[in-house]
C-alpha cells in the first residue's frame, strides 16, 4: 500500500504523462509548498496547475477536498484553497488511471468537489456531482484567443 505523499507522486507523475502527450509543456517548481504542483504552457499561455490523487468511493464518486494537510515538527497545518491559488485542479483516479481537469473559477464557494466515474450510479441531492467524463479535455484550457 502506497503512502499518501507516494500516491501525490504518482498522481502527478500520471498528470504530466497526460499533459505532455497532449502537447503541453510542463514545468516543475522549485518550491514544495506553493498552493500548485506543476506549470503548464502551450501556445503561450501558461497555467498553474494544483494535482490531487483521489480513489472514488464504493458508490462511484471521488470528492476532492480543497485544502492542503501536512504536518511537521511544528505541528498539524491546514491551508485552504483561495480563489486564484491556481488555475487548474487536475484530478488523477487510480481506478482507470486518468485526470480530469477543472478550471478554478468552475467552483468558486465550494469546500470540496465530486466527480461520479461511473455515469450508470444515480445521484441524490447530497451528492451534487459531476461526471468525470466531461473533464478528461486538458486542452481546452489552452485554445489561443
Amino acid at each position: 500500500m502506497n503512502t499518501k505523499k507516494e500516491k501525490g507522486d504518482i498522481g502527478l507523475a500520471k498528470t504530466i504523462a497526460d499533459l505532455t502527450k497532449n502537447g503541453i509543456h510542463v514545468s516543475l517548481p522549485i518550491s514544495e509548498h506553493l498552493k500548485y504542483d506543476i506549470i503548464g504552457e502551450k501556445n503561450g499561455i501558461c497555467k498553474k496547475i494544483q494535482v490531487r490523487y483521489t480513489t472514488p468511493k464504493e458508490n462511484g464518486i471521488m470528492s476532492v477536498k480543497l485544502k492542503s494537510v501536512w504536518s511537521n515538527k511544528k505541528g498539524n497545518h491546514v491551508l485552504k484553497r483561495n480563489i486564484g491559488d491556481f488555475d487548474i485542479l487536475a484530478i488523477y483516479c487510480p481506478l482507470n488511471e486518468k485526470s480530469y481537469y477543472i478550471e478554478d473559477k468552475n467552483f468558486i464557494n465550494e469546500t470540496s468537489i465530486n466527480f461520479r466515474v461511473n455515469e450508470n450510479i444515480k445521484t441524490n441531492q447530497k451528492h451534487k456531482s459531476r461526471l468525470a467524463k466531461d473533464f478528461e479535455n486538458c486542452n481546452i484550457f489552452w485554445k489561443s484567443a
